[in-house]
């Protein structure tokens, strides 16, 4: 108190005539509002107490034959009177020995509170009384004024809350107006202080709706004022800054989003969106859309014996050509690997389809130059027309895809339209997946571990485990020519199921051996994860092997995962509860959204081989690497980054704070006992034994 005297002391003379008008002004008021607001509310709280009294006591004589004839559909009916009753909640009969006769509900949950058993008997005479925010009351039922049970009536408080509620707002709508006088009065001194923060405040809200940093507030002051505005506008000046640079990169992953990152060309997201425009002005217009299938012939030779460098330099002049090849409006697309497509929507008659067929397979004729080399590339193309051979994006791409295959048949180097006869390739098919089912018996089927290092240290942390098919006639078979058919045909499960069980036996065969303790991740295909029992063919080989599922990481593709974004995260989640750890494998190639990421229950991202073949020679390329790194860093997950070749890759990796890394630079695929030698040459190399806490991971592609 003498502190605020000593203040008001201190005040002006009429800043201390507005303090004590405005102040004892709305005490008075004040009070006055409040004795008048709790007199309302003890009048309506009565009002209601005698209506529903009144109400009670006339149900009571209504309900009374239908208690005396045990008739409780009556009864229930007479009860269902109350609906026209809003403030009614609860109704019940209940006769003398305490049993319930009938009731009528309202409110869903209104039984379940201790405060309001209305289902219990009551005493012989007529009791009301308020409990929380209802009114009990409780009539007694008369037959030849004899008690034959009781009624209970339970009304909300809502309306009188309502009304107390209007009326609180009019008397403060009246406390208000009372209270301007002295307000107006004192209006210039505040304004002092008021207008510059409503100015602040203003510009934040502007803000904040408009996302638009560049504001500013202007204000020349030197008192504190000054300071939160100078303050305030530096703020933004910052923030400014730092929104550009996202929205910079959010256009950057927009644009990878929808693009081949090594081409630049269209990706699959984007050429089936734009397939599904070309086929649909087609329809409107009676057009043609022809569709070719471009697979650059022999090109795993060049990846095997050259390298992925080399590879990937090739892929970027057959792209760079085929760009100049086809004309504007035409969408040209890479589907990954070494495929292409083109949409053309200006070849009217077949005439104009072949003219740009032959136009393709001549652009590649020329060599690349890839150092002092000159390598030569040729193509198989399979075309297809719309509406001829398919009215949607799946069957016009079947087609092409068989008409391409019937090319590489005939020699490769051509071009085959699709035909209704091209059944070579379905038998091919067949054939294929007949040697797939035995291959599982045969014991066909191994796998070949690749070690994942720290990349620091060069201690082995885990190991990637990849799924091998030696053919006893095919030879090595490889992983993308039948683990897709398998995908395709369901024999995916049992394989999977297969490479789950020999994964985690051989990690648990380590383990006794003596090993780490290794965490063990297998790779999951769409189909498999999608399998309603998939948890329980999990928890299955768990058991049987024995294997701790804390040392589980399941790795699965973005694509499976965002066919459904809402089931993959409930299913994801299940998956977590079991203990087992989730992964997403090739992170970067599909199109989950940063939104949906967020909610995965994840624990690792794997950085794309794509991304990290050309880190060195494409600032891109090294910026979205380091992106996916923060991003994960963001989400508080681990990296791993794959396709590691070379030591100045592994060196800029390390710089941009990713350790953890596998590729040929960092160790090949080996089988079991050639793994345990390489980690015992690496142990006796390096002097220490690798970390037990590091991951072994496993995979039924690769």
């Amino acid at each position: 108190m003498k502190t605020l005297l000593a203040l008001l002391d201190k005040l002006s003379i009429r800043s201390k005539l507005t303090v004590i008008i405005t102040g004892i002004s709305l005490v008075v008021l004040f009070s006055l509002f409040v004795v008048s607001v709790l007199t309302q509310r003890s009048m309506l709280r009565e009002a209601l107490k005698h209506e529903v009294q009144i109400l009670a006591q006339d149900l009571s004589r209504n309900c009374s034959p239908a208690l005396v004839f045990d008739d409780r559909q009556a009864a229930g009916e007479t009860l269902g009177t109350l609906q026209s009753k809003p403030q009614v909640a609860f109704g019940s009969i209940v006769t003398v020995d305490g049993g319930l006769f009938a009731k009528y509900q309202r409110g869903p949950d209104l039984e379940r509170s201790d405060k309001l058993r209305l289902d219990l008997p009551a005493g012989a005479k007529s009791e009301a009384f308020f409990v929380g925010d209802f009114l009990k009351v409780s009539q007694p039922i008369l037959f030849n004024n004899e008690q034959i049970g009781t009624l209970n009536i339970c009304a909300g408080l809502d309306r009188i809350q309502q009304v107390l509620l209007r009326y609180v707002t009019l008397g403060l709508i009246g406390l208000a107006g009372a209270a301007l006088l002295a307000w107006l009065l004192a209006l210039w001194l505040q304004g002092l202080i008021s207008r510059p923060i409503e100015n602040l405040a203003a510009t934040m809200l502007t803000v904040s709706s408009e996302q638009d940093y560049s504001r500013r507030v202007a204000m020349e002051r030197s008192d504190e004022l000054g300071t939160l505005v100078e303050n305030f506008n530096e703020m933004l000046n910052q923030i400014q800054v730092r929104d550009a640079d996202l929205q910079e990169k959010q256009k950057r992953l927009n644009y990878l989003a929808h693009h081949d990152p090594l081409t630049g060309l269209a990706n699959r997201l984007l050429f089936d969106d734009r397939l599904q425009h070309a086929l649909a002005n087609a329809r409107r217009k009676s057009n043609k859309v022809a569709l070719l299938f471009i697979d650059l012939d022999r090109f795993k030779n060049i990846n095997d014996s050259l390298g992925h460098k080399t590879g990937d330099v090739i892929l970027q002049a057959v792209a760079d050509r085929l760009a100049s090849a086809i004309r504007a409006g035409d969408t040209l697309a890479r589907l990954g690997g070494d495929e292409f497509v083109v949409v053309s929507e200006q070849a009217v008659d077949y005439q104009g389809i072949t003219m740009l067929a032959q136009k393709v397979q001549q652009i590649l004729v020329p060599p690349v130059q890839v150092g002092s080399q000159e390598l030569f590339v040729s193509g198989s193309i399979g075309v297809s027309v719309f509406p001829e051979d398919g009215e949607c994006v799946e069957s016009l791409m079947q087609c092409a895809d068989v008409a391409m295959y019937q090319a590489k048949e005939l020699g490769r180097n051509n071009y085959q339209f699709f035909t209704s006869g091209m059944t070579e390739r379905a038998q091919e098919s067949l054939l294929m997946e007949n040697k797939l089912r035995k291959a599982l018996d045969n014991r066909e089927l191994l796998i070949h571990y690749q070690p994942q290092v720290d990349m620091a240290s060069g201690a082995i942390i885990g190991m990637e485990a990849l799924l091998r098919w030696q053919h006893p006639v095919m030879g090595l078979v490889s992983p993308g020519k039948f683990i897709p058919l398998a995908e395709e045909t369901g024999l995916i499960l049992p394989i999977g199921k297969w490479v789950l069980q020999e994964a985690c036996n051989q990690a648990v065969l380590w383990q006794k051996e003596g090993y780490p303790d290794w965490t063990m991740a297998v790779n999951i295909s769409p189909k498999q994860f999608w399998q309603a029992d998939l948890l329980d063919t999990i928890e299955e080989v768990l058991a049987k092997t024995g294997f701790d599922p804390a040392l589980l990481e399941l790795e699965i593709t973005e694509s499976a995962i965002m066919q459904d974004a809402e089931k993959a995260i409930d299913a994801m989640y299940r998956i977590r509860e079991r203990g087992i750890k989730l992964a997403i494998d090739d992170f970067g190639t599909g199109y989950s959204s940063l939104s949906c990421l967020r909610r995965f229950p994840l624990s690792k991202l794997k950085i794309d081989r794509s991304f990290t073949n050309d880190i060195l020679h494409s600032d891109d390329r090294g910026a979205i690497a380091e992106g996916i790194m923060a991003l994960a860093r963001t989400l508080k997950l681990d990296v791993i980054a794959e396709g590691v070749e070379e030591a100045a890759q592994m060196e800029f990796l390390l710089a941009k704070g990713c350790t953890e890394g596998q590729g040929f630079y960092l160790g090949r695929p080996m089988p079991p006992e050639g793994l345990v030698d390489y980690y015992l040459h690496k142990v006796a190399n390096k002097g220490e034994v690798p970390d037990a806490s590091y991951t072994v991971w496993a995979g039924v592609g690769g």
